[in-house]
């Protein structure tokens, strides 16, 4: 199993991300991001445009990580 295993809040935010980029995070959410990123569980997609809101993706170690658990794209 890998190092950190994040909260409730973090898993529900790894999801939305696989599903939607991370583009619908509510504010729970969001405050998971840095923590889910200096574990190397997400990543932060760069953007054409400054315009364009921040998007995410779950990395391969975010991936194994979801697994183990046994949480899939269809829960949250």
């Amino acid at each position: 199993m890998t190092s950190h295993t994040p909260s409730d809040e973090g898993i529900s935010a790894m999801v939305d991300i696989l599903r939607m980029s991370g583009l619908h995070l509510n504010p729970s959410q969001r405050s998971e991001l840095d923590g889910l990123i200096a574990h190397g569980l997400i990543e932060r997609i760069a953007v054409s445009g400054a315009s364009e809101p921040a998007r995410y993706a779950v990395t391969p170690k975010g991936h194994q990580m979801l697994g183990e658990r046994g949480v899939g794209v269809n829960e949250s």
